[in-house]
């Protein structure tokens, strides 16, 4: 993708891709939660267990594991971008997707668990700024 080339994305446009996107954020989430298990387990264990051997194996297994994980995520927040998203909280499983709300740069904002892209925040703001979408910017909804 070219620098500086944007996508935009209409509500309509972000709900064909939401799928697509939900099932990689869902990825995403569940992936970052074992990461961050496997960290907390780890230093927990290296901590406690200085000069153990078999915890010593243990604590490799789970570095491995953490690789593993920081490497899939990498992949994940990879094929979001390439896409157009921007990823905004791991653990949420966040994600803004570029638009135009009145002419104005901003983001639409979904989070997992939503049915669909209804929220949208100004490009200067975040999560915690969010409005419903402005029904004027979108077609009715496909009942």
């Amino acid at each position: 993708m070219g620098m500086g080339i944007r996508t935009l994305f209409t509500v309509e446009e972000a709900n064909q891709v939401l799928p697509l996107v939900r099932s990689i954020v869902r990825d995403v989430v569940n992936d970052f939660r074992e990461l961050r298990n496997a960290g907390r387990e780890r230093r927990a264990l290296e901590v406690e267990s200085a000069g153990n051997r078999g915890a010593e194996r243990y604590i490799e297994a789970l570095k491995d594991k953490v690789n593993e994980f920081s490497a899939r995520i990498e992949s994940y927040l990879r094929e979001l971008s390439d896409l157009g998203l921007e990823v905004r909280d791991l653990e949420l499983g966040l994600v803004d997707f570029p638009s135009l709300i009145d002419g104005e740069p901003a983001y639409l904002s979904w989070r997992l668990g939503e049915e669909d892209v209804s929220w949208w925040h100004p490009a200067d703001k975040g999560f915690s700024d969010r409005a419903p979408v402005p029904l004027a910017v979108g077609t009715p909804p496909i009942l």
